[in-house]
């Protein structure tokens, strides 16, 4: 029988009163990853006519085996993250918690049927522990010696994983692991050759995302972090830094004006340094 956290059965059709997690054990798919996991069921938000919330409504069960390379995972899953990342009040905590829940769920789902992309967006809930710690436990996949992997190891995993497919962001995110010892020891070196491999794997299809490694590229060449300094090489990032990060905030990437301001204090240091050196 398929539950509610509270034990009762859920009927599909349109109530909105669906929890965003509700797992469906007697439908196990155990992947070549090591990882063993339930169905779920999949949910939408509802909203009243005046565009505010008014619950979710059930929608049909997860079923890996119908489910193309991950796609389906992939697609569910940020959807619920990007409403879970939506709700700021205190008082949506819980609700919030639930939707990273099934997230987490359904990004295994997906990277259990090898899709790189659901691979590396659960290395980001891991890496700023959306679920507040609680996670799914089951399965070899992030369990060691001593039982599950702590939070940042799984991180780790999941850019290394998601870079040794060809994401470029996953790359440069496993290059910040390396830089910060996030679920590793610090390593300039590994970090300077993440954020290279990086910026060879991009396409230069997200703004943001060039923008972003090449900020990264021009502090490696301005501090000499595992590589020698190299002020020209620097400006050079850095400038294609600003350039990238200013087309990203100005189509309404604003959480990225800080790195453009970041991108544009490299310029005029290096613009400095550079000038000194002629």
């Amino acid at each position: 029988m398929i539950e509610h956290g509270d034990g009762t059965a859920p009927q599909e059709g349109r109530r909105f009163d669906a929890d965003p997690f509700i797992v469906i054990p007697e439908e196990t798919t155990a992947y070549d990853n090591g990882d063993v996991l339930p169905g779920i069921w999949l949910t939408d938000p509802v909203f009243d006519e005046s565009g505010a919330y008014a619950g979710r409504v059930l929608l049909k069960p997860y079923v890996a085996a119908d489910d193309y390379c991950g796609e389906e995972a992939l697609w569910y899953g940020g959807g619920y993250y990007d409403e879970a990342m939506a709700l700021r009040d205190p008082s949506r905590a819980a609700g919030r918690r639930r939707l990273f829940q099934a997230v987490e769920l359904l990004y295994r789902h997906g990277a259990g049927q090898g899709n790189a992309v659901a691979q590396m967006n659960l290395g980001y809930v891991y890496y700023y522990d959306r679920a507040d710690g609680a996670y799914w436990e089951g399965g070899a996949c992030f369990t060691g010696p001593d039982g599950p992997m702590p939070l940042k190891e799984r991180a780790f995993l999941c850019y290394r994983w998601a870079s040794e497919a060809g994401l470029a962001e996953a790359s440069y995110k496993l290059g910040d692991c390396h830089k910060n010892g996030v679920g590793c020891e610090p390593d300039d070196g590994e970090a300077f050759r993440c954020y290279k491999r990086a910026m060879e794997q991009d396409d230069h299809g997200a703004a943001y995302l060039s923008g972003s490694i090449a900020l990264r590229l021009g502090d490696c060449y301005e501090e000499g972090r595992g590589c020698g300094h190299d002020f020209a090489r620097a400006l050079e990032c850095y400038r294609l830094a600003e350039t990238y990060l200013d087309a990203a905030v100005s189509h309404g990437g604003w959480y990225y004006r800080k790195a453009l301001r970041g991108a544009r204090d490299g310029v005029r240091r290096c613009e400095q340094e550079v000038a000194l050196g002629e």
